[in-house]
């Protein structure tokens, strides 16, 4: 006749039987959080490479100068020495400036800025295109297109800068 526990009615469980339940539940726990786990991962081949953090025009009034750019953060890896290139339209109708960057190792966030612009109009929204290019082959391996639109006319610009020289320091007088 099977042995009783004391205090009970059901059958003493021995030491090694009761150790092997507890391995089998632990490991169905592991388990299900394992499988839990692959229902919620984020795949990441669905995000883009870059996330556009901002973009805007840049008016600075004391050295005659507007220009537009952005910031982003890199969202997904890119390989080392990938090329982003940014072609800014411009505002004159001409063909779009061509600014590009070799991404490297630390860069987590990425600026870039055209060259100074004129004919700025407020309200317009003018496109920019980024192609991140592969480093051995220059092929575009992805590309994004965005807008940007100044709220400040070009026509705000002073024709001379209003200070001149580095730091804004006036030149020494000309003898």
């Amino acid at each position: 006749m099977a042995s009783l526990a004391r205090g009970s009615l059901r059958p003493a469980m021995s030491r090694d039987t009761a150790l092997l339940w507890v391995f089998f539940a632990g490991l169905f726990l592991c388990g299900m959080l394992y499988g839990a786990l692959l229902v919620l991962r984020d795949d990441g081949a669905d995000r883009p490479y870059l996330k556009i953090l901002g973009s805007s025009f840049i008016l600075n009034y004391r050295i005659s100068d507007i220009y537009m750019g952005f910031s982003a953060a890199v969202d997904r890896p890119i390989p080392i020495g990938t090329v982003l290139q940014a072609r800014f339209e411009d505002p004159m109708g001409g063909p779009p400036y061509l600014v590009e960057e070799r991404i490297g190792v630390p860069d987590r966030r990425i600026s870039l800025r055209s060259p100074s612009l004129s004919g700025v109009v407020a309200g317009q929204p003018y496109g920019v295109d980024l192609l991140l290019l592969d480093r051995e082959t220059g092929q575009p391996f992805w590309e994004h297109r965005f807008t940007v639109t100044s709220e400040i006319d070009g026509s705000v610009v002073p024709d001379a800068p209003l200070t001149i020289g580095p730091g804004y320091q006036r030149p020494p007088p000309t003898r």
